[in-house]
């Protein structure tokens, strides 16, 4: 049975369904001022190609594009797509409201950090970019909601929603892989050491249930990609090369000639593969790194050997690649590193014709301007995002640190759960990104500001728990 003292403060539906019209308003008034629509290329241009011609790309989410037909494509618009991803908003802020209740919050710093993070920098600009990011965090805090709610309630039911919200961010993020197969066993794993008595067989059982039902999900997931991109089940089909140009600096010419290839093709790169800034372009220039063992080797070989040259490059040298890693995230304090990626980020380079006049016809949208021109969301973006995403990146694992070191018993096992997915995502941008990039900073934010409530405000006490009814 679920903890009968871990409910003690939840709020009636009545104060949710305000705090709803509230978040819903802010949108709306946002979307008036600033409806203006932004792409970021090449993931942009895949995605609407995908979504007006049913195209699977082999390097990207074929989740997003369907959630692009259903938003914009439907309605012959993409200013619906921005609202679409505005109620995208809406839900991510409900859900962190909804984790900093379950961490102690009271119900009124809750509210007041969800209002700031429907008006964050990073959430307002990514629900103006045809870019995954917004769905992407929804699906991702929905994973940690979840997972937290079990470690408060510690009731089983919690953990497949859990897993298939965990499935469903995989599909639109690739990258939070790691994250969201890290954090199937926190939630039992954060009920049994945070509780003074804990029942090892009921947590070993739920333990079960969360591994089952993510194995389940991401098979599920696996299979549909299979036959949506008629290959085998996976979760990516460009997944090797993906992890070739994390570790490229790192690949010797040995590496190469032990799975066919000529050393010799290293001397036609034009990117210096030694040179870790270097790394998208190694994945996407003509004469990168990628590309030229497609053209030595076809595209499904290429993937293959990839993945193999990347799995011996990253064992043979362990140290050298965190080493690397580390410098990538120091890079973050580099202006002449962050100034470029932030002006690539807030998308300053022009549709191909050829999706422009697509974009024109079929969704009656102009963007033959949108590059060289910044709206006002872009702008409260290019001034913000620098610091604010910066301090999320660095502060989020210690705050919600604090945050556990400063919750009640009560609380100790969803505080516990919180600061482990935290921690987690903080592990998994430093082990797996492999540029400066803003973007990849967006879930941070809201989880951010969640951290700082919990570890700086005051509690939901039982006297505020008295007038919110079970």
């Amino acid at each position: 049975m679920p903890n009968p003292t871990a409910d003690t403060f939840r709020p009636t539906p009545h104060p949710w369904l305000a705090l709803a019209a509230a978040l819903i308003a802010i949108k709306l008034v946002a979307g008036i001022a600033d409806p203006t629509v932004r792409f970021f290329l090449g993931d942009s241009e895949s995605y609407l190609h995908a979504a007006l011609t049913g195209w699977v790309p082999p390097d990207r989410s074929f989740l997003y594009p369907m959630f692009v037909r259903v938003g914009a494509v439907a309605f012959g618009s993409l200013t619906a797509l921005v609202a679409a991803q505005s109620l995208c908003g809406v839900a991510t802020a409900l859900l962190c409201a909804r984790i900093a209740v379950d961490l102690g919050v009271a119900f009124r710093y809750a509210a007041l950090a969800a209002a700031i993070i429907a008006l964050e920098p990073a959430q307002l600009f990514y629900e103006r970019m045809v870019m995954a990011e917004s769905p992407g965090t929804l699906c991702l805090v929905t994973t940690i909601a979840c997972g937290i709610a079990y470690a408060r309630r510690c009731d089983w039911r919690w953990l497949v929603p859990m897993a298939v919200a965990g499935a469903a961010t995989v599909a639109l993020r690739m990258s939070l892989l790691p994250v969201v197969l890290g954090f199937a066993l926190v939630p039992p794993f954060a009920a049994l050491f945070a509780r003074k008595r804990p029942s090892w067989p009921r947590l070993a059982l739920h333990a079960a249930v969360a591994l089952v039902a993510t194995a389940f999900a991401h098979a599920g997931y696996q299979r549909l990609y299979g036959h949506v991109a008629q290959t085998e089940p996976t979760y990516l089909r460009a997944s090797g090369t993906f992890r070739l140009g994390l570790v490229a600096p790192l690949v010797k010419p040995e590496h190469l000639e032990r799975y066919g290839v000529s050393r010799d093709v290293l001397a036609t790169l034009g990117p210096d593969l030694r040179n870790p800034l270097l790394r998208e372009q190694q994945l996407w220039l003509p004469d990168g790194l990628i590309h030229t063992l497609k053209r030595e080797l076809g595209d499904e070989r290429a993937e293959v050997v990839a993945r193999k040259i990347a799995a011996r490059a990253l064992r043979e040298n362990i140290p050298g690649f965190l080493a690397m890693q580390a410098g990538s995230m120091t890079d973050y304090f580099v202006r002449t590193v962050t100034a470029p990626r932030l002006e690539d980020d807030v998308g300053t380079r022009p549709l191909s014709d050829d999706i422009r006049n697509a974009v024109r016809e079929r969704l009656g949208h102009d963007a033959s301007r949108t590059h060289a021109t910044f709206n006002p969301v872009a702008r409260y973006f290019i001034a913000a995002a620098p610091p604010w995403l910066t301090f999320c990146l660095f502060a989020l694992a210690p705050l919600a640190v604090a945050a556990l070191v400063r919750s009640p018993r009560e609380y100790r096992a969803a505080s516990l759960a919180f600061a482990l997915a935290t921690c987690g995502l903080v592990a998994g941008h430093f082990l797996f990104s492999h540029i400066v990039s803003f973007r990849y900073l967006h879930p941070f934010a809201p989880l951010a500001l969640v951290a700082i409530a919990a570890a700086f405000t005051r509690r939901g006490d039982r006297s505020t728990s008295a007038t919110m009814r079970n």
